[in-house]
């Protein structure tokens, strides 16, 4: 049943793979005082409450379930492996210095005690990824060339490598280098998804090659990737999450077509799949770019209730990057309502959220909103 829950989660069905953890797995392994396995579930439903958004109960989860059993049990491994998925919960709420300790002190001492290169590799890899979160793009960099990818080179792991040239290729793109970046995913990733069969992997790589595209101009060659090398992948996996991000990928170059009919259409079908599997993450952009559109059309009533609908998801689950994108707009839109108190409060939590992602400038100018707003 695990087995069976496990595809199910590929594949986006999180409510079925759920019951299935709990009412057919856990109860085994509980009558069977089978302490470990029933950590190791405990862990699976983590992961799917994580990829819902209920990111409180997969921290209570991993907390108070998993770690206290890895530690009863000496298992020093599984121990740093949960404190990693802490660590992946805490990135997503915007508390990057706690997440970064983790990696550095709890899990890293631990792999490199245990001669364990793979997993230090993987390791250095979510510190890059932190890294890069605040802006700190050339030590990212020098982590991915220098710390994981010689690693997974004398290994052999051709799959690893092709991932983590992929990063160096987000690295690339952030900071303009976007011939560079093209070429990594054309000739360093595609070719080794393709030898793999990895239909999937081929699919997010041409998706990545249409977004840099889409930032060159090429709207033609990046909207023909998405229809005809990436949705119809999705679609034979049945994978509904990654093809509801695709529709909505498809939406912003139909926008930067001036087809905002088009855009909007879809927009409405991605908003669909994603309210039927409860992705909370999903919806909350799906509303904001919902009303983007609205405010481009000069349309402030359908816009406004979206974007607060939005920033109340993104609040929930403590979305840092949303809570400080989306603040902003909140903020003016309750002062210029007459209610300074709760616009300064919402502006002053951006500018906390910007900052804790390293992005001084933009919490810079959030600050300077409030000033300008006479919110001070």
């Amino acid at each position: 049943m695990g087995k069976i829950a496990d595809i199910l989660s590929a594949r986006g069905d999180l409510d079925e793979a759920l019951r299935i953890r709990r009412e057919e797995e856990l109860p085994v392994y509980e009558r069977l005082g089978d302490v470990r396995s029933r950590a190791v579930t405990m862990g699976q439903i983590a992961d799917i409450l994580s990829a819902r958004g209920d990111l409180d109960g997969a921290l209570r989860i991993r907390r108070e379930e998993e770690l206290p059993v890895y530690e009863r049990l000496g298992d020093v491994r599984e121990r740093a492996v949960t404190m990693g998925k802490i660590a992946d919960i805490l990135s997503a709420r915007g508390d990057l210095d706690e997440a970064l300790r983790i990696r550095r002190e709890e899990q890293l001492p631990v792999y490199e005690r245990l001669g364990d290169v793979r997993s230090r590799a993987v390791t250095m890899g979510k510190i890059a990824d932190i890294l890069s979160a605040r802006g700190d793009l050339d030590e990212a960099l020098r982590i991915r060339r220098e710390e994981e990818l010689p690693v997974y080179e004398r290994l052999g792991d051709v799959r690893e490598r092709a991932v983590t040239m992929g990063k160096i290729a987000d690295i690339l793109s952030a900071r303009g280098d976007l011939d560079e970046a093209l070429r990594i995913r054309r000739e360093e990733q595609l070719p080794v998804f393709e030898r793999l069969g990895d239909v999937r992997e081929r699919a997010v790589t041409m998706g990545q090659i249409a977004d840099i595209l889409s930032a060159r101009g090429d709207l033609d060659e990046a909207l023909r990737i998405r229809r005809e090398e990436e949705l119809p992948v999705y679609e034979r996996l049945g994978a509904v999450r990654s093809r509801a991000v695709t529709m909505g990928k498809i939406a912003h170059v139909l926008v930067q077509k001036g087809d905002v009919g088009g855009a909007r259409a879809l927009q409405m079908k991605s908003l669909e799949v994603n309210q039927a599997l409860g992705d909370l993450d999903g919806i909350a952009a799906t509303l904001w770019a919902l009303a983007q559109l609205d405010l481009a059309e000069e349309k402030a009533g359908d816009a406004i209730p979206r974007i607060f609908e939005a920033y109340g998801i993104v609040t929930k689950l403590g979305r840092a990057e949303g809570i400080a994108v989306i603040g902003i707009l909140v903020g003016q839109i309750l002062a210029a309502n007459d209610q300074p108190d709760e616009a300064r409060q919402v502006l002053q939590q951006s500018a906390g959220m910007f900052g804790k992602l390293g992005q001084q400038g933009a919490a810079e100018q959030a600050r300077e909103l409030i000033r300008k707003l006479n919110l001070e």
